[in-house]
């Protein structure tokens, strides 16, 4: 039979911390610590027994874990948590704290009994894991999103139809309704290039681009960069109609006044021609097909003079 000598010997060698303290009321003051407690606290049992345990709190008092021990404690039952601590000299760590009631021969709880483990190490390794993670995802998304973006305009690139034009494309398709394209393309962007020189008709291409995404805003419109001086605009829902007062809106707003391409006040007032088709989208025909119409269309646009809007069935 273990004797109470034997007990006490145990439980002054163990490597984890160990408390016990009274089950009194809000206080529960300290009665017995082992020296493994003393090491991870920095605190001599004689300065501590007989006060409450939460002192080992410090200055860390606003954690949710505390105002789970209370309501353990409160209902008598046992809790595993992890939660800051403070030693005497400051220093925080990590404590993986148990704590299950002590029971008398008459099932009374008289005791709390606290065995504390410094699991600093671990905790700071998964938290440092999990800002990895994060970097990693952030990263990774942003490598996607870059890789779909032109660097130059902000707009979506050619990348970008193998998905969110595809999304678009099955919707479309799902639900039996009309997608339109319109195929943008900047007039004389040549002669601006060469009168102006290329910083200039970049400057066309970001004007350009902002006005498209600022009229085709809808979550069902998507913008692209598709090469050169030549945008795409698709989008769900507009018959042919409303895709070519669409194209129309774009026309006006672009021509409408001389933008600023270069110091001191160098202005150029440019013009757009545009190609537009609509249809429901079906087996019997591909999204090129759709860009393909609304490119010749944009060509007949150019044939007939440019700064106009054409349309071609599909």
């Amino acid at each position: 039979m273990l004797t109470k000598d034997i007990y006490l010997k145990a439980t002054d060698s163990t490597r984890d911390g160990l408390i016990i303290t009274k089950a009194k009321g809000k206080e529960n003051p300290i009665v017995y610590v082992n020296p493994a407690f003393e090491l991870l606290s920095g605190f001599r049992k004689s300065e501590i027994l007989g006060k409450d345990c939460r002192f080992l709190q410090g200055t860390e008092i606003d954690q949710p874990q505390i105002a789970e021990i209370r309501a353990a404690i409160d209902n008598g039952e046992s809790i595993l948590i992890t939660l800051r601590n403070q030693r005497k000299d400051g220093s925080i760590f990590w404590n993986e704290l148990s704590i299950s009631p002590i029971k008398n021969d008459i099932g009374e709880i008289t005791h709390f009994i606290g065995i504390q483990k410094d699991v600093t190490e671990k905790v700071e390794l998964k938290n440092k894991l999990m800002e990895a993670n994060k970097s990693l995802g952030d990263l990774n998304s942003k490598l996607e999103q870059d890789n779909k973006i032109d660097s130059l305009t902000g707009a979506y690139n050619r990348k970008a139809i193998n998905h969110e034009v595809s999304i678009l494309w099955a919707s479309a398709k799902r639900s039996n309704g009309h997608i339109s394209v319109l195929f943008v393309d900047i007039d004389h962007f040549k002669a601006i290039n060469d009168t102006y020189g290329h910083s200039a008709g970049d400057v066309c291409l970001k004007h350009l681009s902002n006005v498209l995404k600022s009229i085709c805003e809808r979550e069902s419109d998507i913008v692209l960069r598709y090469g050169g001086e030549e945008f795409i605009v698709v989008s769900i829902g507009n018959k042919k109609d409303a895709a070519i007062a669409l194209a129309n809106k774009l026309l006006s707003s672009v021509s409408y006044e001389a933008i600023k391409v270069k110091e001191p006040d160098i202005r150029v007032k440019y013009t757009l021609s545009i190609g537009v088709t609509s249809g429901r989208p079906h087996s019997k025909v591909t999204f090129e097909e759709f860009v393909a119409a609304a490119d010749k269309a944009m060509y007949e646009a150019k044939m007939r003079g440019r700064n106009m809007v054409v349309f071609r069935g599909i």
